[in-house]
């Protein structure tokens, strides 16, 4: 009995052992309250706080109606009708995804600025210097981040409204209901669980989005973390305003739960519900809403950085260094990420999916919805406390290295890793392993030999994903990096802050390559 009680305690110990230093950045940051900061928070409540909170719910609310509009309508109109250019589409709608939210705020904003292309040609036609819309503003931000965000929606709902069926739209159309009736009294709430999901991770980008909010000059709650830590030098009042911001991202996960209730999926169809031709200007008019969009969310940006970096052909910056730190960064983050989901799915299979081992597993990659610049602050805050506890290290300076960035990159992006991984696990054959068991085949032997050749496609998969999330994130780089030790994205915001879009147009074409990896990897998982 007790050798079987130590069989499966020991998947569980080990399991809260790999998950307990990933959630320490999170939690550690309410020993902050111990620490008063009453020369700071005046001065937050009387001049950040109160704008900062009103944009940032501005924001989300104006993200998530824009980015359920263009991403459910888009989603409907591809999973029900045919129309010139459906198929071309299908996969161009995804492309946004591959450009991270700050590059295409500067570019919008080099395009709008006074002695842009649209304001100059504005002035032309004979419009007022100051009738020109303003980017640079809470609507101006919700809409360039919708534009990279919508197609969190438009991917699940498509997949949903492809799975339903159409027996619930018939029986609404035969109880009399018009098209756009029963589209709100049928599709629309079966697809529940689906625009909840999109939805809530769209509010989850947005929330932790800081390098477009900073671009585009619209305090969030981001930005008020860190001009807390570098602008009023309190690391401690970063750490306690982040952690009203852990309190907002549970309150973002509570209502995706509550807005998801009880509803399922539809279960699956041997063939999706045949689309209705749309022709003529019903048609034409769906294929130029969807190619609007990709334009403005990825067309035009990216052409915009090509043209510049065209332009400063001569002169272009050297990216040497920051591409090298930007590579070295990835595949140490990527590596650590692989390894620890690895373990986490390893440790789930042996304990024969124990749900404490699971529990584990889930908790740790709970980072995943916490803000870059929330685990920046834990982790330097963990670390500079463990400098302080173990004199020992004889001054090695942990919060001053790639120890802290890779901390707060393993937190953020385990979550990726572990679904990726878990996903191949599922594709394995159990059988295949049994027969290896019945053959005397060590458990060594049949990891090494049959389960990581198996998972090699999926484990790929799942290194790539996290390599361009990693390559991707601002942030929590930003704030924790050595001093002087710049990535792609770091350099990119040092060049947008002085207003050098043509400077920061090169590495951004270097970024936007490398995140083009995922989109072909999720259009090619849909074929």
């Amino acid at each position: 009995m007790s050798a079987a009680v130590a069989r499966t305690a020991w998947p569980r110990v080990l399991a809260w052992a790999l998950a307990l230093p990933l959630l320490l950045p999170a939690l550690w940051l309410a020993s902050a309250f111990a620490t008063p900061a009453p020369d700071v928070w005046p001065h937050l409540f009387a001049q950040v706080l109160p704008g900062a909170v009103r944009n940032t719910l501005a924001l989300l609310g104006l993200i998530a109606t824009l980015s359920l509009l263009v991403g459910v309508g888009l989603a409907w109109a591809s999973a029900r009708y045919d129309y010139p250019g459906r198929r071309f589409l299908d996969w161009a709608l995804v492309l946004p995804m591959a450009l991270p939210g700050y590059v295409v705020a500067f570019v919008y904003v080099g395009l709008t600025d006074y002695a842009g292309p649209l304001q100059s040609a504005w002035r032309a036609l004979g419009g007022a210097a100051n009738g020109f819309p303003e980017l640079r503003s809470v609507p101006g931000a919700a809409l360039v981040l919708s534009l990279v965000l919508y197609p969190y929606v438009f991917l699940i709902v498509r997949a949903a409204f492809l799975r339903q069926g159409s027996a619930a739209m018939d029986a609404a159309r035969s109880l009399g209901h018009g098209p756009l009736s029963a589209f709100f009294r049928a599709a629309l709430p079966m697809a529940r669980p689906a625009w909840v999901a999109g939805l809530s991770l769209v509010l989850l980008e947005a929330l932790a989005d800081f390098g477009a909010v900073s671009i585009l000059g619209v305090d969030t709650l981001a930005t008020a973390i860190y001009k807390t830590w570098f602008g009023l030098y309190s690391l401690t009042a970063a750490a306690q305003l982040a952690c009203a911001m852990v309190a907002l991202v549970a309150l973002v996960l509570v209502l995706e739960r509550i807005g998801r209730g009880r509803g399922r999926h539809a279960g699956p169809q041997l063939m999706p519900p045949p689309r209705r031709p749309l022709s003529g200007w019903r048609g034409w008019g769906v294929s130029a809403l969807a190619l609007a969009v990709v334009s403005l969310g990825f067309l035009v940006p990216v052409a915009q950085l090509l043209a510049w970096s065209w332009q400063s052909r001569s002169a272009l910056p050297d990216v040497g260094a920051p591409a090298l730190n930007t590579a070295l960064l990835a595949a140490m983050a990527a590596g650590l990420v692989l390894v620890i989901a690895l373990a986490f799915t390893l440790l789930g299979r042996r304990g024969g999916g124990d749900r404490i081992v699971q529990a584990a597993g889930f908790t740790a990659g709970l980072g995943y919805a916490v803000p870059g610049t929330v685990l920046a602050v834990g982790a330097m805050w963990l670390l500079v406390a463990a400098e302080r506890a173990m004199p020992w290290l004889g001054g090695l300076a942990l919060s001053s290295s790639l120890v802290a960035v890779l901390l707060a990159l393993s937190v953020r992006f385990l979550r990726v890793g572990h679904e990726a991984t878990e996903s191949a696990f599922q594709s394995l054959r159990p059988s295949l392993l049994e027969s290896a068991r019945v053959l005397g085949v060590p458990a060594g032997a049949r990891l090494r030999r049959i389960v990581l050749p198996l998972l090699r496609p999926g484990l790929v998969a799942a290194l790539l994903l996290v390599i361009v999330e990693t390559v991707k994130e601002l942030p929590a780089t930003l704030m924790l990096r050595p001093f002087g030790w710049d990535t792609l994205a770091v350099r990119i915001y040092g060049y947008t802050t002085e207003g050098l879009w043509a400077q920061a147009a090169w590495p951004a074409l270097w970024l936007c390559l490398v995140g083009l990896v995922p989109v072909w990897w999720l259009v090619k998982q849909q074929k």
